[in-house]
């Protein structure tokens, strides 16, 4: 029996350890697809051809701002100076105890607007002021003062003071590519057969880049090795992940800094859970859920650029806040839409989308610290078998190198913001200490989520305290 017990064990780390392996080749192939396909596409649908038109659909960024006094000057100039004819700027302060609303009155020269809404869709916490600048060349910003409810809240307030017909979800604390929308309203332009329901662009991280006047001026890979691991994070999860799954129109996930959606199908399902953590992933799911339901056909696009960035955790403190909480976001969710698993009535993705997150990307790292508790028992009772074991930790080892490589080597290729051999050498090298640096801290954050999760233990947000823009530094993010 005992026997039997351990063969059936090894057998079910070696057959997952073997899907684990199948599924990212194929992530591979299909991003590689999904890059060619988008390049023909913008052959064909230019920047150039979409800034001269003049009937493209105007768009509302909606940047929710909580104690953002050290960037949120260069952060909103940053969001005005965006190239698109038709879009508007709503910053909502989410009850800011610094003074954020202070520096943005004086700045750009608020005034008190009577533009007061409700929504009987859409909650939120109460407003208690909307602001509008006097100036002419900030006639498209909206500053909305509320009570504190959270981002959710927040960008939820954001959306229904927007007036336009696609809305886009941000932070105040990102920087967006000039052409960003440009590029990201492409997929609403040139779809017909299917309604774009979500609309995501690649996030990068501008840890020691050059910044003036909220524009991102050079690029340069972050000094420390924490922030520059979490570029290669990055690159592999946009490209090879998220790229490829949309490829298929599997994508579960845009991200919440940099998300474009229809803002009639954010008012049907009633806009950001505001009791998830996770509230990217679960609008994502939610709103394919709703389009499944109505039995009509619909995708979830991403661009595979960088269109957006954002400050990397510089430390393993904030690291770790930041990957707890992401893993309490992912197992709310996962178990808030448990009757999609494996649920034919909501097609591909109830039968195969669904339950590859549940089983690939919920349960690894719990499968992983059982399967180090499996060699620690085997050591401590001195029944195991080290050359093999050495043999398949290397081979796990570099595995896991040679697809950070590809996903490193395709994004260089095919995109020019890392494409010095200096900093394709410097990620390569992040990518291999990465097993050994960061990811057994990733790891510990993800099961403690897990385990605040199955215990009931409320610890909110989390922090992310940022270090800012340092524009009078050279113009740096430090």
């Amino acid at each position: 029996m005992d026997y039997f017990i351990r063969s059936s064990i090894e057998y079910f780390f070696f057959l997952y350890g073997i899907a684990i392996f199948i599924i990212y080749f194929s992530l591979v192939i299909f991003a590689s697809k999904a890059i060619k396909k988008s390049k023909q596409k913008t052959t064909f649908l230019d920047v150039n051809y979409i800034k001269g038109s003049n009937d493209l659909p105007s768009i509302s960024l909606v940047a929710p701002a909580y104690n953002e006094g050290k960037t949120i000057i260069t952060n909103v100039k940053s969001l005005l100076s965006i190239q698109y004819p038709f879009y508007e700027l709503i910053v909502v302060n989410d009850g800011s105890t610094d003074n954020s609303i202070e520096q943005l009155i004086k700045v750009f020269n608020l005034v008190e607007s009577s533009d007061l809404r409700l929504s009987s869709k859409i909650k939120f916490e109460k407003v208690k002021t909307v602001y509008k600048s006097v100036e002419p060349k900030y006639a498209n910003l909206t500053v909305v003062n509320k009570e504190n409810g959270g981002r959710a809240d927040a960008i939820n307030c954001g959306i229904v003071y927007s007036k336009s017909s696609l809305v886009l979800c941000t932070d105040a604390d990102c920087i967006i590519e000039q052409e960003a929308l440009l590029k990201m309203v492409r997929p609403y332009i040139d779809e017909t057969e299917k309604e774009v329901i979500a609309c995501g662009g690649i996030i990068g991280l501008a840890n020691d880049s050059i910044i003036k006047n909220g524009i991102l001026k050079e690029v340069k890979l972050p000094k420390k090795m924490l922030p520059r691991i979490q570029v290669v994070e990055y690159i592999r999860a946009f490209l090879l992940g998220r790229m490829a799954w949309g490829h298929v129109n599997g994508l579960m996930l845009v991200s919440g800094a940099f998300g474009l959606y229809p803002r009639h199908r954010l008012i049907e399902v009633g806009g950001f859970d505001k009791d998830t953590i996770g509230e990217d992933l679960e609008l994502c799911i939610r709103l394919r859920s709703h389009m499944e339901e109505l039995k009509k056909p619909y995708e979830v696009v991403y661009i595979p650029e960088i269109l957006c960035w954002t400050e990397a955790p510089p430390n393993f403190e904030i690291y770790k806040s930041q990957r707890d909480r992401w893993a309490r976001g992912l197992w709310e969710t996962m178990f808030k839409h448990k009757h999609l698993f494996f649920n034919r009535k909501y097609g591909k993705m109830g039968k195969f989308f669904f339950p590859y997150w549940v089983f690939f990307e919920l349960s690894a790292p719990i499968i992983e610290f059982l399967g180090m508790l499996y060699i620690i028992y085997y050591i401590a009772t001195d029944s195991i078998n080290w050359p093999v074991a050495i043999a398949l930790a290397i081979a796990v080892y570099l595995a896991g190198c040679i697809f950070s490589t590809i996903a490193i080597l395709m994004y260089t290729k095919n995109y020019s913001h890392y494409a010095k051999p200096k900093m394709i050498v410097q990620l390569l090298v992040a990518s291999y200490v990465e097993s050994f640096y960061s990811h057994p801290v990733m790891l510990y954050a993800q099961l403690k989520g897990f385990f605040k999760k199955i215990f009931k233990i409320d610890t909110g947000w989390g922090t992310m305290t940022r270090d800012g823009f340092n524009e009078d530094d050279e113009n740096k993010i430090v």
